[in-house]
Parts: structure tokens; C-alpha cells; sequence
């Protein structure tokens, strides 16, 4: 993987999504600001459902070709119903094909937004920037894991980052991040933890501030101000905050 230098060029990168709700759909709008205001150049839009698996992901791959981005598509769904095997002996296997399917793109970076999917191998032909809903010090997991974290410890704040994918599942080197602060008051039943308020609160702030947090990164890499190969983050909370 070469050195990106965007000094002369405009950025190039891929994006990977399952495209799956509403915070899937407004970081690929951020994206695409990006996109028609010629700040950088989204390739392609990759994504593990094709048309007709789910309304959601049908909405956002119409929103790509809409903007005139090349879709590709593989259900994972349909890899994995037709061999009828466990995803852990497919994972492999399906990161190939789908690795087969970008590789003749000439990309920068890839950004994976939404990507339900993790990606032992192509991490390992491109850098990839993934989004996780905590803080570079926060709870690891899926989002859902890290709201019921961050109640239970009663944590008054928490926020988003930015990081290179490796291997290693949320072990990657971190690019930027933002925080937030959260009303976490109440001592609720770990059961009925997803039907709360404050439960909800922090889920529309994460999508609130990953939206925000990605599109200036983007930015940021574009004009050379972040260096995703330089060992070390960047606090983004007020430029976030000012823009919100």
C-alpha cells in the first residue's frame, strides 16, 4: 500500500456499506457533498445486500445511482444461504470475491461506513477507515454493545472515532475522533436498556456526530492535513460542534 499524497491529486476512495438505515444512508450523503463539490472522488459504492433484500439498503443503492457512482453489489446473504456453511468458513472466501470485484479500481483509501462486515482480507490490499460509536478509549463492539457500556458504567461522556481496520477487530491505529457529553443519570434494568430514553439519546447522537466527524476527516485527508500514516489522532469535537 503506497504512501497517499493528495498534494497534486484529488482524493480517490472506495466505499464499503451495508447500507442498512438512516445512519448509513446520511454518512454516504456526507460522502457525497464531498463528491459533487469536487473535493474528492468516490469511486465506487460497495455493498453486502443487492436489490431487493431490504428497503433500506434499496434506498441507498438508488441514492448512489443517483449521484452517477458506480454500485457493486454481492448479497452476503445469498453467498452464505447457498453454500450453507457458518460465516466464519465463508468470510474468507467471500473477502475475495469482493476483493476481485474493486481491485480494478485505482483508490486512495476505502472508507467503510455502515459496513456490517468485517474484513480480515481486504484490509490487508487496502487501508480502510472505519467508524466506531465510542471514543478511542471507549467500549468495543457494535454500537448497541457500546450504549449498553456506556449506561451501565454510568459514563458522563463518549463520542466517535476514526481508525485504520486491521486484522484485529477495533485494534486499528486511530485517525481522529470527537466527543459528547451524555445525561446518564438513571441506573436502568439491563433488560429493558434498548426501550429507554437515554438509550435512544446517545444513538441519535452517535449518528448525529459520526456524520459530521467523518466528513471532516475526509476532508482533512484530502487536503493533506491528516496523514493517516502518521502514528497519532486528531480531537475533531470543536470543528464538529461548530458545525452541527
Amino acid at each position: 500500500m503506497e504512501e497517499i499524497n493528495t498534494a497534486n491529486n484529488k482524493l480517490n476512495i472506495g466505499w464499503l456499506s451495508t447500507g442498512n438505515g438512516s445512519g448509513s444512508l446520511g454518512l454516504l450523503k456526507e460522502g457525497i457533498k464531498l463528491h459533487n463539490n469536487k473535493t474528492l472522488n468516490i469511486n465506487f459504492v460497495f455493498s453486502n445486500r443487492e436489490y431487493g433484500e431490504k428497503e433500506g439498503s434499496d434506498k441507498y443503492l438508488d441514492l448512489v445511482k443517483k449521484n452517477k457512482i458506480e454500485a457493486i453489489t454481492l448479497s452476503s446473504r445469498r453467498f452464505k444461504t447457498e453454500r450453507g456453511l457458518p460465516w466464519k468458513d465463508l468470510r474468507v472466501d467471500y473477502d475475495k470475491k469482493v476483493l476481485n470485484s474493486i481491485s480494478k479500481f485505482n483508490v486512495d483509501i476505502l472508507v467503510a461506513a455502515g459496513y456490517m462486515l468485517f474484513s480480515p482480507v481486504i484490509c490487508n490490499h487496502f487501508e480502510i477507515l472505519n467508524l466506531h460509536p465510542a471514543l478511542p478509549d471507549g467500549p468495543n463492539g457494535t454500537w448497541k454493545r457500546v450504549i449498553k457500556k456506556l449506561i451501565e458504567s454510568k459514563s458522563k461522556n463518549s463520542g466517535i472515532s476514526i481508525h485504520l481496520m486491521t486484522s484485529e477487530l477495533d485494534e486499528g491505529p486511530n485517525i481522529s475522533f470527537c466527543k459528547f457529553n451524555i445525561d446518564n443519570n438513571n441506573n436502568q434494568n439491563l433488560i429493558e436498556i434498548e426501550e429507554t430514553e437515554i438509550f435512544s439519546s446517545i444513538r441519535e447522537k452517535q449518528i448525529m456526530y459520526e456524520r459530521v466527524l467523518l466528513g471532516k476527516t475526509l476532508f482533512k485527508i484530502s487536503k493533506g492535513e491528516i496523514n493517516i500514516k502518521k502514528d497519532s489522532y486528531i480531537d475533531l469535537t470543536k470543528e464538529v460542534e461548530l458545525s452541527l
